[in-house]
């Protein structure tokens, strides 16, 4: 049986490495941190059915709660709409580091080996494919490495050029968090559960603050690095508004960063799969990642399990990728843009857009925008706002929404390097 090699502990590798271990494949799970500091320590929102694909169901009630509604409030703060919880009945709130050890146990219970504490230094390249990775004191050789290392994976930046696999995630793809839960002084949840808060204090980016009855959840997200400043000013802003909020911070309190664009145009090679963030596999207009890296490990899996005693060559890795974006791939198109074209807007303009009823809870919800057809908001947008200076930055988006439906339908079911560069040019083009 082939052996594999995870890169990193996360939820897409633990995914894939659980349900090959399933199969009786050899799978060895490499973290650079210890269990106990592993993840980060956060509570996160989570699509149901990507657990009950994989077998799990996160269902303890110290973890795990439902998911009401969010309230979207424009920069002014003289609006706020919200969407209930019609939309959001299959979401659940978890918190990340059980999850994590669910997965965990579940993958020790199966024959997963885990190595913590150690420090991938990259990968190891025999001719022209990865033949496992070495760390700062031992190689380990394998059939396949699963990237699950994250945004800044070494792995991934130590592959050749020959790979065709991006190295860096472009910083205009990037947002970076704050996350940190506060004392709730009044022990008693507020009547809005998630308020989002976009150009919060003039910043362009998106923040949030949760109430619940042990503490108020903060998040503040900047599209370019945050200061100390930046979060100070965040902070106080959200204390003024409310007024349960204290100043002793019970846990988080660090910055992270997350990528929020569309999948890396390419993330397999021979011997090579990127999972999760490692592959930039989020929600562009949230951020969340779980949900998604989830259902790629049970993808990857399904592909390896597939593959059999055939070789891990890109071209038989490729069904993993083309089976990911087929299922996943049109909506990051569609939301990536449209996160794009918002993060180009003043504070002024949103104002707009919700006095004048463009951005609704009918558009918004879920934690995403929704459209009956790709074009639907920025159509909208075009009809009702009367400054022209948006207008270009308006039928730009227009028209790389238009493209998506053609960079799926181009997107090659076998892969072949001429083809496969033809629908790279159109990728590129989103």
């Amino acid at each position: 049986m082939k052996k594999i090699v995870c890169a990193g502990a996360g939820h897409g590798g633990l995914s894939a490495a659980l349900l090959l271990a399933r199969e009786g494949y050899d799978v060895t799970v490499l973290e650079a941190k210890s269990r106990k500091e592993l993840g980060y320590d956060w509570h996160d929102c989570v699509w149901l059915p990507a657990f009950e694909d994989i077998g799990l169901v996160p269902d303890n009630p110290d973890f795990v709660y439902p998911f009401f509604h969010y309230t979207y409030h424009n920069p002014a703060e003289t609006m706020a709409f919200s969407v209930t919880k019609g939309s959001l009945d299959r979401l659940r709130m978890v918190d990340r580091r059980y999850i994590l050890n669910l997965l965990i146990d579940e993958c020790k219970n199966t024959g997963v080996k885990f190595e913590f504490g150690k420090n991938i230094t990259g990968a190891i390249i025999e001719g022209s494919k990865v033949a496992g990775v070495h760390t700062a004191r031992k190689e380990y050789r394998a059939d396949l490495v699963i990237d699950a290392a994250g945004i800044d994976s070494p792995v991934r930046k130590s592959l050749p050029p020959v790979s065709g696999v991006q190295k860096e995630i472009s910083p205009d793809k990037i947002i970076w968090t704050y996350r940190a839960y506060y004392e709730n002084r009044l022990n008693k949840p507020a009547p809005d559960y998630q308020n989002i808060y976009f150009f919060h204090c003039g910043k362009p980016g998106m923040d949030w603050l949760i109430t619940e009855k042990d503490f108020v959840d903060v998040l503040v997200g900047s599209f370019s690095p945050l200061t100390k400043e930046d979060i100070d000013r965040a902070v106080a802003d959200f204390q003024r508004i409310y007024s349960h909020m204290s100043d002793r911070i019970l846990k988080g309190g660090t910055v992270q960063k997350i990528p929020i664009g569309k999948a890396i145009p390419k993330f397999v090679w021979n011997g090579y799969a990127a999972v999760g963030d490692s592959a930039s596999m989020t929600e562009p207009m949230s951020g969340s990642g779980i949900s998604r890296s989830l259902s790629a490990g049970k993808i990857l899996a399904e592909t390896v399990i597939n593959i059999g005693k055939n070789e891990l060559t890109q071209k038989n890795l490729w069904h993993y990728e083309y089976d990911y974006l087929k299922k996943h791939g049109e909506s990051a198109y569609s939301d990536s843009i449209l996160r794009e074209f918002l993060a180009t807007l003043k504070p002024e303009d949103l104002d707009y857009f919700f006095e004048h009823k463009i951005m609704t809870e009918k558009e918004i919800g879920g934690g995403k925008i929704r459209f009956s057809s790709p074009a639907e908001f920025l159509q909208k947008v075009t009809a009702f706002v009367p400054k022209a200076g948006l207008l270009p930055r308006m039928a730009g988006a227009v028209l790389k929404l238009r493209k998506a439906e053609s960079v799926k339908s181009a997107l090659p079911k076998e892969f072949s390097q001429n083809v496969y560069s033809c629908w790279l040019k159109l990728y590129n083009q989103l």
